[in-house]
């Protein structure tokens, strides 16, 4: 995402296709190219000395996942009674497959990268926010969520 969100914003007509989902009462969106598959929450595996936004590991056809409650990493109350919860499997760019817990899938969206408006913290996991149908939706930035699951393991 930061690769198509940086080489295009000279570009005031690229849109990139996003999936949109709720955590709590506010919405957020990743591109749809990161995304494997949807799948329904069932119960996971803790995991011992995880930090508390990770709810604990699933098996997906044979590959561990590590599955992130989006709303304890974001700081947000989330909807524990929902029976539309669902866990988006993605797929990091260095081929890292990890599932993240949301509220609900809203719909598909076409982000036009000329109308994000970035935020201001350079740590923060948002790229920026941007008005889908009258819906401020922020544009999360994956790459973050997985350097704080597994660290920063770039290599040099």
């Amino acid at each position: 995402m930061t690769d198509q969100l940086t080489t295009r914003e000279t570009a005031e007509t690229a849109t990139i296709k996003m999936i949109v989902f709720a955590v709590g009462a506010q919405e957020y969106c990743i591109p749809i190219l990161s995304v494997r598959e949807i799948r329904g929450f069932e119960k996971t595996t803790t995991l011992p000395f995880a930090p508390a936004y990770v709810c604990g590991a699933i098996n997906l056809r044979g590959i561990i996942l590590t599955v992130i409650d989006l709303a304890a990493y974001l700081n947000i109350t989330a909807e524990l009674e929902n029976s539309r919860r669902v866990v988006i499997i993605v797929e990091s760019r260095d081929g890292v497959v990890y599932g993240l817990l949301v509220d609900r899938v809203i719909d598909l969206a076409d982000v036009n990268t000329g109308d994000v408006q970035p935020t201001s913290d350079e740590g923060a996991c948002l790229h920026g926010l941007v008005l889908v149908d009258n819906r401020m939706i922020g544009i999360l930035k994956l790459d973050t969520v997985l350097k704080h699951l597994v660290g920063d393991t770039t290599k040099e």
